[in-house]
């Protein structure tokens, strides 16, 4: 049993395309449905944790899985560079302060 999980490797996936948590338990079904594979998919941050046997099954047939249900993969790093993270991350810093400032002036002075 040591061996085996020696073995063993880890990987996480960006998921794209996935709309409620049913989408989330298919994705999950249809990953631990794969031979060597043990997978847990979070809904809330588009990601899937996925444990894997390299000599029963390889990268390319866990993305397939998870097309194969309808949706996108990809391994988690290549994504975050590939959309430029930070950078929308920037911009929505600076748009939700842009929106809560006045609105903190508003609620805090009654006669605004």
């Amino acid at each position: 049993m040591g061996a085996a999980s020696a073995e063993r490797q880890r990987v996480e996936l960006a998921l794209e395309g996935m709309t409620c948590a049913s989408c989330a338990t298919r994705i999950d079904r249809k990953l631990n449905a794969v031979q060597g594979v043990t997978a847990s998919v979070n809904f809330a941050t588009e990601r899937a944790a996925v444990e894997y046997d390299p000599a029963l099954v390889g990268i390319d047939e866990l993305l397939g899985a998870v097309g194969a249900v309808g949706y996108r993969a990809e391994v988690g790093a290549a994504r975050e560079e590939a959309h430029g993270a930070p950078r929308a991350l920037a911009r929505r810093l600076v748009v939700s302060a842009t929106l809560a400032i006045p609105l903190a002036a508003i609620s805090m002075v009654p006669a605004l």
